[in-house]
């Protein structure tokens, strides 16, 4: 698990548009993900509580002001 560092919180990240926060479908329902840049990499997680627990269910938007810690599940070059 990370913790955001110079982000307050999850909507920190989410509201800083170049990283495209998005939610996933499918199997991967649960995580969301950003973009770092044009670079190709993506990097995936499930926001988590304050005690580490994952938040998969509810308005996760509505809550990224309180979701100070993510758990990253993958970080891949998207397009390959």
């Amino acid at each position: 698990m990370i913790d955001f560092g110079n982000a307050e919180s999850l909507m920190d990240i989410a509201n800083y548009i170049p990283f495209h926060f998005e939610h996933l479908r499918g199997d991967r329902k649960d995580e969301w993900s950003i973009r770092l840049g044009k670079t190709g990499y993506r990097v995936t997680m499930i926001p988590c509580d304050n005690d580490g627990s994952e938040i998969i269910k509810g308005d996760i938007l509505a809550q990224c002001k309180m979701i100070k810690i993510v758990k990253v599940t993958e970080v891949s070059n998207h397009y390959e």
